[in-house]
């Protein structure tokens, strides 16, 4: 069954994600309001097997699912795997006057791993999204065009969609059991388009719409080591040290406004900054450094560390420095527990077949306006299903937690959500018979 509904998800559903940011927007399908601001909102891609911790799982290392987040896993692969992750998340959120809720779904990542030779050098291919915007805002205010007419209120309605995506293709290479490095290579594909639809109270102004959209692509270089050590405080323990290093990407990108007009008494699309300064503008991603650290008790109860930095304050977004200003350093941290259960011979039952997971979180943002850093505190769960057959899985996890502040009239996001990953590593996906 699981391999079943692996396949599905796939080669049916895997399509999608390249398109998933790039799609005409959907009103009912909202995320938070800070992806509205400059690129959009970090996206935090997750390793599957470390959604249930909250962490990007750069020290923790599973032989049946690949890793997201740190190249150097790729050397200790022994079987071919892929996975596909999708998830759900609702937003409720405050400035302290009006409410809102919102919600997103979305196909997070996909990624196949190859061992070229078993458990010593392996292959990555794989999507994820670096940042996303999608949002939609409603703007009222109201003007008096002269003495004679009365007030006249207008709505601007703001939906925008996009971000920045990374496809990316690398090497993990193994030296034994005891330390790995990894190298990837990525194109990182930015698009951004934002529609504003205007009305207004006093039918002899017409309701107009303007539609601006941005794209360019570069590429970027990510690196990645991890170091096992084992019986340092007990016989059967085991300490893996893992980090990872993305050099920061600067991205050419070209902006396009157009709206409709009356052209020789027709109403056309026309583009509005055609020959225009502003529009070419660069988008520049920035370094980002991940370091964690896990120590397995035994094979059943593993502990978890980690910490990430993202230079935000020398990140660059060109189409608005009122945006690019409010950009800071991003610090996250976090701890996570995890409980093999299957790991146990004794254990009898579905619920002993299991592996279970929580975490906390804590990220200072990478957004600091009117002096209110966007700080953001999150609860983790999760829990592994493997096959009874083989060597497949899914994973499921859950978070909550909270972003933002209600000060300065900023918003306050209470956020719940759900995600979904099938690790596939069977069927097709079989062990390398000839090294």
């Amino acid at each position: 069954m699981i391999a079943r509904l692996s396949l599905l998800f796939l080669f049916v559903l895997a399509p999608l994600v390249v398109s998933a940011q790039i799609i005409e927007p959907d009103r009912m399908r909202t995320g938070s309001f800070y992806s509205s601001i400059g690129m959009g909102a970090p996206a935090d891609s997750y390793s599957s097997y470390s959604h249930g911790l909250g962490l990007y799982g750069v020290s923790v290392i599973n032989r049946t699912a690949p890793s997201l987040s740190n190249p150097s896993h790729w050397g200790f692969i022994g079987i071919t795997q892929a996975q596909i992750s999708a998830g759900v998340t609702n937003l409720s959120a405050t400035d302290g006057i009006s409410d809102a809720n919102n919600s997103l779904v979305s196909i997070d990542s996909f990624q196949f791993a190859f061992p070229l030779k078993s458990e010593r050098l392996g292959l990555s291919v794989s999507f994820q999204p670096l940042t996303r915007s999608d949002y939609t805002r409603v703007e009222i205010n109201e003007f008096q065009p002269n003495e004679f007419f009365d007030t006249t209120t207008y709505g601007v309605n703001l939906v925008g969609t996009g971000g920045i995506n990374r496809f990316e293709m690398g090497l993990g290479y193994s030296f034994g059991s005891t330390f790995s490095i990894g190298y990837a290579a990525s194109a990182l594909i930015f698009s951004q388009r934002e529609e504003a639809i205007t009305a207004f109270s006093d039918t002899q102004f017409r309701d107009s719409r303007i539609v601006e959209s941005r794209t360019g692509y570069s590429f970027g270089h990510r690196f990645g080591s991890t170091l096992r050590l084992t019986s340092l405080l007990r016989e059967d323990d085991k300490f893996v040290v893992g980090s990872s290093l993305s050099l920061p990407v600067s991205i050419d990108a070209d902006q396009s406004i157009r709206a409709f007009r009356n052209v020789n008494n027709q109403t056309e699309e026309v583009e509005l900054n055609e020959g225009s300064a502003t529009r070419s503008g660069t988008v520049e991603f920035p370094l980002e450094f991940n370091f964690g650290i896990t120590y397995h008790i035994n094979n059943v109860n593993s502990f978890t560390t980690e910490l990430q930095f993202q230079n935000w304050s020398s990140a660059v977004y060109s189409y608005s420095n009122v945006h690019q200003g409010y950009y800071e350093d991003r610090l996250k941290m976090g701890v996570g527990y995890q409980y093999h259960a299957y790991a146990r011979p004794q254990g009898v039952g579905f619920l002993s077949s299991l592996r279970y997971s929580v975490g906390a979180t804590y990220d200072d943002g990478f957004l600091s306006i009117s002096g209110q850093d966007i700080e953001t505190y999150m609860l983790h769960a999760g829990v592994a299903i493997p096959s009874p057959r083989s060597r497949s899985s899914i994973d499921l996890s859950f978070n909550y937690g909270v972003r933002g502040t209600e000060s300065q009239n900023l918003v306050k996001e209470s956020i719940w959500g759900f995600k979904l990953s099938l690790n596939l590593a069977e069927f097709m996906f079989i062990r390398t018979r000839f090294q």
